[in-house]
């Protein structure tokens, strides 16, 4: 918790809460974790400075008034508390923890609509806090729950709506959003198209095939009946497994996409493509569960590769270059995008390590789509990257599409139509107008592939040491210097200090005066961090899948009912409602001034009796008929 410092008139001091006893000074939680992600709304009405107290409290009144019926609109649940001055603060649990970059576009809205919200603590992630029921404060005195102490557990346990920071929006600035029968549409069926796809599912091209092929046996005696008929097999469960098992069978033979589709027309598959040409996202649904099919062959293919030797040693071209011919590229490239990171002088701090990250999940990326670029979402690379935050990484690929000489190149941005992410590549990067080369260690080093979540608990700073710890000393127990492993490393003494005491505190590193060496325990050896590290990534996966399904469905709605004559040149909803007055005139002349709001009349515009105008209205739009005007 912070504590407030009288000597600053701030809340600079740190402390922790003890159970049964409340701090002696003021004390506020922070609003958000360390993923900069928040799982309540907090919401702080301070009283305006000057005016008679009954005015001021008036203020908050009519303020906190309008936001809670805006949130019962959107499906939230709150419970309040006060202070001796009057200030409310308003908590608003959530189903889902948010990023910053959700919540600021809500809270900058809100802050124009309610003048005695201060919206600062929700918009500083590294220092902004809250008081909380119970604590004291500043003036003196306590801040006080509104209401039964029953009716706040029941809130935070219950929480509100899945969608409520959206539907808060649209309650909230309704000219600013689309409304109408988009909200109607139905949750199952052609309304919506699937969640997007997992972390093994990239496009590759049509025309990929595995190569060499793991195995040149002939199918199982199952696969002819299925494709033909239907017939699921009694090993497995559900039609979807058998479908899945066929695609596997095939890419571990050489199968590309483009051969699978030349089957479509066949009677012998007729079964088998029953599911994908009856769906509205049939060819969707291909892909992804092409990509997961020529992923396993991959794997398979590497590990039979691997397995003809049982010393790796043995063959330095193949340990150097990362086994397989097809990968070496993309270890040059890798190794390139790291040395470029850490010598551009672009990123500084924890940012560094996140970038190494980031571009070690984009090779990882290329490798499994089998061409020179790969269709990412932030999303994805977030995961790949060690469960990095999704701001960060969006962050990260922002700076690195822009930045002078960067290895990461920008093909194609994401199409909406279909739900395809930005197509990345990888290249040679430049520092002042000279290219980055890497050296051969570099290369055997820059291994394309997943970063581990362990090391998301464990920190980046500490996973890349152990990179080049593990490149330099390939050999569990060889011993080297801290100052040729941070030379090595490209970073301080201390960050090589920090990440050994943190491996050696697991088992994963040993060190002494002068030397560190690597034990042969690797960080999927440790229990309890694999265990919650793994849980973190699943939650994540669970929460993107929920994200891309809104995300993909919203622009489903706008494509299937607006052209792009219709919504081109817009940069925002603003944008939209600001011209919103010039388009209904150009395609319904008269229609705005025939149905506008009656509000929107000049101050002395003469509107006419009020039971005139509501006679007139029934007769015109009810056919009701005046009897007796008496």
């Amino acid at each position: 918790m912070r504590l407030y410092s009288p000597a600053t008139g701030k809340y600079d001091d740190e402390g922790r809460l003890s159970w049964g006893r409340l701090p002696d000074r003021p004390a506020a939680v922070m609003t958000h974790d360390r993923a900069e992600r928040v799982k309540m709304l907090f919401f702080d009405f301070d009283p305006p400075k000057s005016g008679p107290l009954a005015d001021r409290r008036a203020a908050i009144a009519r303020d906190v008034d309008r936001l809670t019926s805006w949130l019962s609109t959107a499906g939230g649940r709150w419970f309040a508390d006060a202070s001796p001055r009057g200030g409310v603060h308003l908590y608003v649990p959530l189903q889902e923890s948010v990023s910053q970059s959700s919540i600021r576009p809500l809270y900058r809205e809100l802050s124009d609509l309610l003048p005695t919200l201060d919206q600062q603590p929700m918009l500083n992630p590294e220092q902004g806090c809250i008081t909380i029921p119970g604590s004291r404060c500043k003036g003196g005195g306590f801040r006080t729950l509104l209401g039964a102490l029953d009716d706040a557990l029941d809130v935070l346990d219950r929480r509100s709506a899945p969608s409520l920071i959206g539907q808060l929006r649209a309650a909230a600035t309704p000219g600013l959003f689309l409304s109408g029968r988009g909200s109607e549409l139905p949750l199952e069926g052609h309304g919506l198209r699937t969640p997007g796809p997992e972390p093994v599912d990239l496009a590759v091209d049509d025309d990929y095939a595995v190569n060499p092929a793991p195995t040149r046996k002939s199918v199982p005696w199952w696969v002819a009946d299925f494709c033909a008929h239907g017939a699921v097999p009694s090993h497995h469960q559900s039609p979807s497994e058998s479908r899945l098992a066929v695609l596997f069978h095939h890419a571990s033979r050489g199968w590309s996409l483009t051969d699978l589709r030349a089957t479509a027309h066949r009677p012998s598959w007729a079964a088998f493509w029953v599911t994908y040409t009856s769906r509205r996202d049939g060819q969707r649904l291909l892909a992804i569960e092409w990509n997961k099919a020529i992923a396993h062959a991959r794997g398979r293919a590497s590990a039979k590769i691997a397995g003809k030797s049982s010393d790796s040693a043995h063959k330095p071209e193949q340990v150097h270059t990362g086994g397989m011919s097809a990968l070496r590229p993309i270890r040059w490239k890798l190794a390139a995008a790291r040395k470029w990171v850490v010598e551009s002088g672009e990123f500084s701090g924890k940012q560094m390590f996140s970038a190494l990250a980031v571009v070690t999940a984009l090779a990882y990326a290329i490798s499994l789509s089998g061409r020179g670029s790969a269709t990412v979402g932030g999303r994805w690379l977030a995961v790949a990257a060690g469960v990095l935050g999704d701001d960060t990484t969006r962050t990260v690929i922002r700076k690195l599409i822009a930045a002078e000489g960067s290895p990461v190149r920008l093909i194609e941005s994401w199409s909406a139509r279909t739900h395809a992410g930005d197509r990345l590549s990888l290249v040679t990067p430049q520092i002042a107008g000279k290219p980055v080369h890497a050296a051969e260690w570099e290369a055997f080093a820059a291994r394309p592939e997943p970063v581990d979540p362990v090391w998301g608990e464990l920190g980046l700073s500490t996973w890349w040491v152990h990179t080049i710890l593990t490149a330099i000393e390939p050999s569990p127990g060889a011993a080297v210097s801290p100052r040729a492993l941070a030379a090595a490393a490209r970073v301080s003494l201390a960050t090589v200090s920090r990440a050994t005491a943190g491996l050696a505190a697991e088992g994963i590193a040993d060190y002494g005066h002068g030397w560190i060496s690597r034990t042969d325990r690797s960080p999927r050896q440790v229990p309890l961090l694999t265990a919650i590290a793994d849980q973190r990534r699943d939650d994540r996966i669970a929460r993107h899948q929920r994200e891309r399904a809104e995300f993909w469905g919203f622009w489903d709605l706008v494509l299937d009912n607006w052209s792009a004559r219709e919504i081109v040149g817009y940069i925002s909803a603003s944008d939209v409602a600001a011209d919103h007055d010039a388009y209904m005139e150009s395609v319904a002349p008269g229609a705005r001034r025939d149905f506008s709001d009656p509000c929107d009349e000049p101050p002395n515009a003469d509107t006419g009796d009020p039971d005139e105008l509501a006679l007139s209205l029934l007769m015109n739009e009810l056919g009701a008929v005046l009897i007796d005007e008496n």
